[in-house]
């Protein structure tokens, strides 16, 4: 199921849930295959957004998400763009797609996380923070956050790296070792956006925290200023571990990218000493543990499904492959490179 502006639909779409005008009066009620005639009445009537079924559409299938993301992109390109002219961010602008984003992934959490998972790299700033925010609201919706707690922990992942829209791209792009003046203007990122929100009417006091705080960690080793446990807030502490996981499982020009159980057991390592075991437990089992069921590749080019998972080691679950019983835990040298298909698929 996808949430599509109604300039998005196309005919032979079947209709998810009912539409409904201003006034509450029903347009079209839900499972209604979509023509071209019924879109523009839909249209005329006022309707904005739709949800529609994935079923037999390709477009959704294979694209619902990236177009979703890409439009998402172009969205806050124009954030972007008031921010390096110094004006204020639009902060309605940011709430709707902060509202949009948290809608789309209630339902359709699995190809949003997939997504995010295989790609190789990032192409900006923007594209980064977009990650961060699908991560963080799947994170939100397993800890069983209200809808409206998902939208502030949203508005807050979309704006995290702000602040690096003030450094350089020649050193944030920079493919070599940094100097220590380079990181240590990159490390003044948090504050640089904090700075530039505080004053923004409208813009939510965890948007505030997260900006700040999502370099920080629980052991006071972080930046800007050595925040420690007590005082780095939970938003924050979600949102760190999203960016930390999108960054590492990037290609950059300076190393290649992690393999997700390498990313996995990296962030597991830091629980609980830079970042918060519980909340890290939670992504580990909802983002990077691959789900029941599931068909997976593996690095010896073997195909089996998941049949059971390790509680202590949310990256390497149990695969029955060959006819066998394969415990990845018990396996090192084996690790899970692709998800084929889901059990929905």
């Amino acid at each position: 199921m996808f949430s599509l502006s109604i300039d998005q639909v196309q005919s032979g779409m079947k209709l998810a849930k009912p539409v409904f005008n201003l006034t509450g009066t029903l347009l079209l009620d839900k499972a209604n295959v979509l023509d071209d005639r019924t879109i523009s009445a839909l249209r005329n009537a006022g309707a904005k957004r739709i949800w529609v079924t994935d079923e037999g559409s390709k477009f959704l299938k294979e694209q619902g998400p990236q177009k979703f993301f890409q439009n998402i992109v172009t969205d806050l390109e124009a954030v972007r763009e008031r921010v390096i002219l110094g004006r204020p961010i639009d902060v309605k602008s940011v709430n709707e797609i902060s509202e949009e984003l948290v809608e789309q992934i209630i339902v359709n959490e699995l190809p949003f996380a997939e997504m995010v998972r295989m790609k190789a790299s990032e192409n900006s700033i923007l594209e980064h923070m977009v990650d961060v925010a699908i991560l963080s609201i799947i994170i939100g919706k397993a800890l069983e956050l209200e809808k409206l707690d998902m939208r502030y922990l949203c508005f807050g992942a979309l704006v995290h790296d702000i602040g690096q829209l003030l450094v350089p791209k020649e050193i944030l792009n920079k493919t070599t070792p940094l100097t220590n003046s380079e990181l240590k203007l990159i490390r003044k990122h948090p504050q640089f956006g904090y700075d530039m929100l505080k004053n923004v009417d409208g813009v939510n006091r965890h948007a505030l925290k997260i900006t700040l705080q999502h370099h920080e960690r629980l052991d006071g080793s972080g930046y800007p200023n050595g925040t420690k446990a007590k005082d780095i807030a939970h938003f924050s502490r979600i949102v760190a571990i999203a960016d930390i996981y999108t960054a590492i499982i990037r290609e950059k020009g300076y190393r290649k990218r992690m393999q997700i159980h390498e990313a996995g057991e990296l962030l597991w390592a830091q629980a609980g000493i830079g970042l918060d075991r519980g909340l890290t437990s939670a992504f580990l089992s909802s983002v990077v543990a691959f789900p029941l069921r599931s068909t997976v590749k593996l690095n010896n080019g073997q195909v089996g499904r998941v049949i059971a998972q390790n509680g202590d080691f949310p990256v390497r679950p149990v695969i029955f492959v060959d006819g066998e019983m394969v415990d990845l835990a018990e396996n090192p040298t084996i690790f899970i490179t692709e998800v084929i298909a889901y059990e929905t698929d």
